[in-house]
């Protein structure tokens, strides 16, 4: 009977020790994507067929579940023409943040806000919008200075 009872503790301290090393790489993760910038770049054309391009940054804050970043706009030689900050936050079904950009060269700063029109789960995290983007086209809204327009974006798989 003692050893029955000394093997089921045994085998329950080694299932907490299995759980404790799971629950460690598990923060360690967490602790990594959170610290860990993601990068890509991305382009842009107008419905006048002006096409834009540049880089863009994002790092998810894992506690908040925020996202913050950087962007910049480049020319066709890659000169940056304008670079800026840009922030998320999720809503209950979509994406909602705001930017702020300067011009190389030249004085004053623009802002605006914008958001996502693609629904999504309550519980979707930022990945999920480029996730939804490589199925459809995600679009939304942007303000700024008493001017609005859309946006749109396809993700290549």
């Amino acid at each position: 009977m003692f050893r029955k009872q000394l093997c089921i503790l045994c085998l329950l301290f080694l299932a907490a020790l299995d759980v404790a090393r799971a629950q460690a790489a598990a923060r360690q993760d967490a602790a990594i994507n959170a610290q860990s910038p993601r990068s890509g770049a991305w382009t842009a054309k107008s419905g006048t067929g002006l096409t834009l391009g540049g880089t863009w940054t994002a790092v998810i804050d894992s506690a908040t579940g925020t996202v913050t970043g950087a962007w910049t706009l480049a020319d066709a030689q890659g000169a940056t023409l304008a670079s800026g900050a840009w922030s998320a936050a999720k809503s209950p079904t979509r994406w909602n943040g705001a930017w702020r950009a300067v011009v190389a060269g030249k004085d004053g700063e623009y802002s605006g806000t914008w958001t996502s029109s693609v629904d999504l789960k309550a519980d979707a995290g930022f990945a999920a919008l480029f996730e939804k983007a490589v199925e459809s086209v995600v679009s939304g809204t942007w303000r700024s200075a008493g001017k609005s327009g859309a946006w749109s974006i396809r993700a290549a798989k």
